[in-house]
């Protein structure tokens, strides 16, 4: 197999475990121009084996056969705070803005606009209290709680595979 496929290769791979990297991101995994990159993406998604999704300045890679909303969970999952705010959550029940500061050592206002960005991509619901104050909570624990902890895993394996590749020199 020649560089350039394995180069392609490696790079549906890597999108594969990690949907939604961007193209920078994965730039950086493989280890190769961005230009090369680009041009292994276009060749992927031209095949129909990648749905590039472009959102303000930046490309997120995803592999095919995922829905929208499936693309919008693993896009914010992509957001190191994000994540910690979920996972606040994922381990609670119901919680106010202020209990999620309470368990992050976030500053409210941190907490508040990663909590409205998982609201917009329907993972968290905001409920009303009669005083006012506003509740959040998973929308679906299960699958939520599933995406995170095979998200944050593989996240863990490409540290791994990075500290091994500097243990060698």
């Amino acid at each position: 197999m020649n560089a350039d496929n394995q180069n392609r290769l490696r790079a549906k791979e890597l999108v594969t475990l990690f949907p939604g990297i961007h193209l920078r991101e994965l730039q950086r995994l493989l280890k190769t121009s961005f230009n090369t990159t680009r041009y292994h993406v276009h060749n992927l998604e031209r095949d129909g084996q990648v749905i590039c999704s472009r959102e303000g300045g930046y490309s997120r890679l995803f592999p095919v056969g995922l829905d929208q909303g499936t693309r919008g969970m693993y896009s914010v999952l992509h957001n190191r705070i994000t994540r910690q705010v979920l996972r606040t959550l994922v381990s609670g029940t119901s919680l106010t803005n202020g209990d999620i500061t309470a368990a992050t050592g976030l500053a409210k206002s941190t907490v508040s606009e990663h909590v409205e960005v998982l609201c917009q991509t329907n993972l968290v619901k905001r409920t009303v209290t009669l005083g006012g104050g506003s509740l959040y909570e998973i929308q679906d624990q299960v699958r939520v709680g599933e995406a995170l902890a095979l998200f944050e895993r593989n996240l863990l394996t490409v540290a791994a595979d990075r500290f091994i590749d500097l243990w060698d020199f």
